[in-house]
């Protein structure tokens, strides 16, 4: 069985231009290219920068690395390449004697984001050798890799001496270290050694968390993912993530259906207009139904777009169905490129409202009446004071996902008509795969009170106007009440420290 992963474009045969291109662009230059940060994540390795906080630093290298590998993909571009290769490097020879690659000094291994960290050491590195043009590296990778992994299968597992799975973190039941399924199974197809596909089996064996049994709930179907024992949305869609490898490893169909189903299920209750999950914090909360209620806690988090854009993705290349492309598209275009922090924005945290300085991508999505800009997700400091976050670490591989996916659509996509959206006693408004949203900064002035469009016919009433700096879509629609511009989510509150104007996907209606 090939594994989906490799149906992606390989570097250069996808030629991106418009929107597409010019994220691309802004991320490689920003970020990507910024041979200082990746030094500093390197760094804390070096340093077990991890150990008294029991922190996540560890993670930024392969989140980052991984996006930048995908980034490559779609532009094969050399100065890219060149700054990834030179990281892969340095993060190997940071290594310890026997392979252990970790933020975690030895004797306080195995605990708080240890195992999350060294799943994205592995993630990271296997994300290069699938783009690396020396073959005598990837031997090396791989030869590292494996002693990296065998660090973790001696220390855990189910026999006398080791440390449960879902033991090894005091964090969401364990289900951030049974992420490691994922990449466990993608160093297992290139170098297939039995103890890989073990230590596969036993993670999987766990049900991926302690206090329930995720596959076999997912199986089930009847229940929703907001009522699993564990409802963090990114890391529970992270091990499914792991679920679909072991199944293209293996073949075992089961394995299949469980995320087949939880996809479904997780589409149905969670996802919201924008593509995203999660309305309270970062957990499944059936949001696609609590989405049009006002919240001041963090909601839709960046993270968890694009690991939904990811495991989306890794089903419609295994499977060819459309319906996973036009999940993914949804996300991006709303969800993901309204986080994209173009105009370098800084940021206000919530509890202490202070001012810090802009990190690529925003955290979290407002849906109702919010602005942009409020926290950074997985903020954590370095020893220079600089700090850094998991939403800005992970945006990059969607901004490829995208694009990659879509260059193997088949097909026109329909002319687009504007569409309502009736939740609640709320209207929401999507012209094709565009969201449309109000913006306070856009339209001066109170916001409206309700919306009720009238109707020309059978269709609405609207114009479409010329769109703005950064916008893709700009309309005015007609209502009882008056004219309401409309633009695209994603252009909407882009300025938030010049204008922190509130905006909106849903607003009350009087429905006729």
């Amino acid at each position: 069985m090939i594994p989906s992963i490799e149906r992606l474009p390989r570097p250069g045969e996808c030629v991106l231009t418009g929107r597409e291109r010019a994220y691309l662009d802004f991320i490689t230059k920003t970020q990507l290219l910024d041979a200082s940060l990746w030094t500093k994540f390197v760094r804390v390795f070096e340093t077990k920068a991890d150990t008294a906080d029991r922190g996540w630093r560890g993670e930024y290298w392969g989140k980052m690395m991984r996006g930048g590998c995908l980034v490559y993909r779609c532009t094969a571009d050399a100065r890219l390449y060149g700054v990834l290769h030179r990281a892969v490097l340095s993060l190997l020879d940071a290594a310890e004697p026997d392979g252990r690659i970790s933020t975690y000094a030895r004797e306080s291994e195995c605990c708080g984001w240890d195992l999350w960290c060294r799943k994205y050491v592995l993630t990271g590195m296997l994300h290069f050798c699938d783009i690396c043009g020396d073959d005598a590296l990837v031997r090396r990778i791989l030869d590292d890799m494996e002693r990296h992994l065998d660090c973790l299968i001696e220390r855990v597992g189910p026999d006398p001496g080791q440390i449960g799975i879902t033991e090894t973190s005091d964090f969401w039941r364990g289900v951030n270290s049974c992420s490691l399924l994922e990449p466990v199974m993608d160093l297992y197809r290139r170098r297939p050694q039995a103890r890989f596909l073990r230590f596969a089996q036993y993670i999987i064996g766990t049900g991926g968390c302690s206090g329930g049994d995720l596959v076999a709930l997912a199986l089930d179907g009847k229940t929703p993912p907001d009522r699993y024992p564990e409802t963090k949305a990114y890391e529970t869609m992270s091990f499914f993530e792991g679920v679909l490898a072991f199944y293209e490893a293996t073949g075992e169909r089961r394995f299949l259906d469980a995320v087949l189903r939880f996809t479904e299920k997780v589409f149905e209750t969670e996802i919201t207009l924008i593509g995203c999950a999660g309305c309270t914090h970062e957990q499944f909360d059936h949001a696609a139904v609590r989405q049009t209620a006002f919240s001041e806690k963090e909601m839709q988090e960046t993270c968890v777009t694009v690991t939904w854009m990811r495991l989306c993705a890794r089903l419609f290349l295994l499977t060819g169905e459309e319906k996973y492309a036009d999940r993914v598209e949804q996300s991006a275009l709303n969800a993901l490129y309204g986080s994209v922090n173009l105009f370098t924005q800084p940021f206000t945290l919530p509890k202490t409202g202070k001012n810090i300085p802009a990190l690529p991508f925003d955290s979290y999505s407002p849906l109702v009446m919010n602005r942009r800009g409020r926290g950074v997700g997985g903020l954590k400091f370095f020893e220079d004071g600089t700090f850094y976050g998991c939403c800005a670490a992970i945006g990059a591989a969607g901004l490829a996902v995208y694009p990659l996916v879509q260059s193997l659509r088949q097909g026109t996509p329909p002319a687009p008509a504007l569409r309502e959206h009736h939740l609640n006693g709320c209207i929401a408004f999507t012209y094709g795969p565009y969201v449309l949203a109000y913006d306070g900064a856009k339209s001066p002035g109170k916001p409206p009170a309700s919306v009720c469009p009238l109707r020309c016919g059978e269709s609405l009433c609207y114009t479409l106007l010329p769109c703005a700096s950064g916008e893709a879509v700009r309309l005015r629609l007609e209502t009882e009440d008056g004219s309401v511009l409309f633009t695209n989510y994603a252009s909407c509150g882009k300025h938030w420290a010049e204008n922190p104007a509130a905006i909106t996907v849903w607003l009350p209606t009087r429905r006729p």
